[in-house]
């Protein structure tokens, strides 16, 4: 059970009158965020891993840790980072806990290589996969390399539509708690017609992505557009499009108003890596205020927006 015992600070919100230290280095009082990323030897162990996994890590956050994880990346290097970032901080728990529970002396070599072991025995355990690229980093931690099999990889090719319908492409994000969306409309020679982000507030992925299907009918209804193809990378929100009933209580009324704005409509799947226009709009979502339309391209959307315009393919790895 004392293993289990929270931190000084968690236990001082509590009301226990507590005399607080770090016993990692006797330096600051002991609170989560000092002993897992402040703390001198904390500092030490997530440098040493930084130079193990090549990356740069920010211990700013949790969540900022979290984001080392490489977002194009193969599914096996990506969880060997979940498993490095995951094994670390239980071996700086373990670490505190020993020296306050046993009254013993933490060696920083011996804690490198427990975590080193854990690693090397999570990347073991994985059943993903990686590429050729992979194999010098993979090798470092000593975890054999699992090759992609080529008949496992899936390309992804976006699609433009028919001669008289207009398709917009929609993708939700939520970062914390905020959520934002972004729509792309593009035209049967897949030019810009138009797109827009827009920073929704606090929701879930779903909900996003739900706003972002109902904003896409909104804006096409402005531009007389009448006949519209919906393309999402959640399945959940293709789903709820095909199955009212779905479709949470608080968004019924505005989902029936869009249904009654008379657009032909269809609603399909695709792959997040067909879809990264979109998901770039909805990124740009967090840092504005509403809803911002654009009516020339942000340049950030360059690349994969003329990838899409050539037919050119992105991959989706097992």
């Amino acid at each position: 059970m004392l293993s289990k015992l929270p931190t000084d600070d968690n236990l001082q919100t509590r009301g226990c009158p507590i005399v607080s230290v770090c016993v990692l280095c006797y330096k600051h009082a002991e609170t989560t965020s000092h002993l897992f990323l402040d703390c001198p030897f904390a500092v030490s162990v997530w440098r040493w891993l930084g130079v193990k996994l090549n990356c740069s890590l920010s211990l700013l956050s949790f969540s900022s840790l979290l984001a080392c994880i490489p977002h194009r990346c193969s599914s096996q290097v990506s969880d060997v980072f979940a498993a490095a970032i995951v094994h670390t901080v239980h071996t700086i728990w373990l670490a505190r806990n020993t020296i306050r529970f046993s009254s013993s002396t933490i060696n920083l070599h011996n804690t490198l290589e427990k975590i080193s072991t854990l690693v090397t025995m999570s990347g073991l355990h994985s059943t993903r996969n990686c590429v050729v690229d992979d194999v010098a980093l993979l090798n470092s931690l000593r975890i054999p390399p699992s090759y992609r099999r080529v008949r496992d990889i899936v390309p992804v090719i976006w699609q433009p539509p028919s001669i008289t319908w207009v398709k917009a492409n929609t993708d939700g994000s939520v970062i914390g708690s905020n959520s934002s969306c972004g729509e792309i409309f593009r035209d049967h020679t897949s030019a810009f017609l138009g797109g827009f982000s827009n920073n929704i507030g606090v929701g879930t992925v779903f909900e996003a992505e739900l706003t972002g299907l109902m904003l896409a009918i909104e804006y096409a209804a402005s531009h007389n557009w009448s006949r519209l193809w919906l393309e999402s990378d959640s399945s959940s929100a293709v789903l709820a499009f095909k199955n009212h009933e779905a479709i949470p209580i608080r968004f019924r009324n505005r989902w029936h108003n869009c249904v009654q704005l008379g657009l032909s409509i269809i609603c399909t799947h695709i792959y997040r890596e067909g879809n990264f226009c979109a998901d770039a709009l909805a990124t740009m979502g967090h840092d504005l205020l509403d809803t911002t339309w654009f009516h020339i391209m942000p340049s950030s959307l360059s690349v994969d927006f003329t990838r899409d315009r050539n037919g050119m393919p992105n991959f989706r790895f097992p």
